[in-house]
């Protein structure tokens, strides 16, 4: 296959650029994975759209912002649904698991050590599992098998992408969700996202 004119830009991480990873990886798709250390980082940062991290340069064209950057991935694999209603289905997923994602780093990155303990207790035993619960009534609502459109979507992948790591270092964690830890399974087990999360490098975060 030839590489595509696609280069991600983002940090020797999983973190924001990894659900890209994850829509390129079930495309099949070559392109360049482009880690930068912090130094590195330091040197463009002036020269980025919005100062951050990731970016994608797409045929040419800089593109920032890391939902941006996957909606546009989803939706040129046929990943964001196939009719906006579906399109706006999948961008709700999205957008309610960004916010757990969110709170979930500003537990992480958190400088008060008592702080980040009650946040991260917080999130770990009130905010993830009310989110998880949310998800779980929703997929099966939606039938059981995927959110949007009994068919894989990047809301699917963001889905894993917040839970893979999470419910390795807490087999409890799917316990209730029954339905959610049979879509994470069936994802990992799909043959392109099987060879990713095997070649991937190996990060803290």
């Amino acid at each position: 296959m030839a590489m595509a004119d696609i280069k991600l830009s983002y940090f020797d991480a999983r973190g924001r650029a990894e659900i890209s990873r994850l829509i390129l990886a079930y495309a099949g798709v070559r392109y360049t994975d482009q880690r930068l250390t912090g130094e590195q980082f330091g040197s463009v940062k002036a020269k980025l759209p919005w100062g951050q991290l990731p970016t994608i340069k797409y045929n040419g064209t800089m593109i920032a912002q890391s939902n941006t950057i996957a909606r546009l991935l989803a939706n040129e694999y046929g990943l964001a649904g196939r009719s906006n209603l579906e399109a706006a289905q999948a961008d709700e997923i999205v957008d309610a698991v960004a916010d757990l994602i969110a709170i979930r780093y500003a537990a992480m990155f958190e400088p008060n050590e008592a702080a980040k303990s009650e946040k991260t207790r917080a999130f770990l035993q009130e905010t993830l599992p009310k989110g998880l619960e949310r998800l779980e009534k929703l997929l099966e609502e939606r039938g059981g098998q995927f959110t949007v459109g009994n068919r894989l979507s990047w809301a699917d992948l963001h889905i894993f992408g917040l839970l893979e790591r999470e419910a390795k270092n807490n087999p409890e964690l799917l316990a209730t969700c029954p339905r959610l830890a049979n879509l994470i399974e069936r994802i990992a087990t799909l043959p392109n996202i099987a060879n990713w999360l095997e070649s991937r490098p190996d990060t803290v975060l």
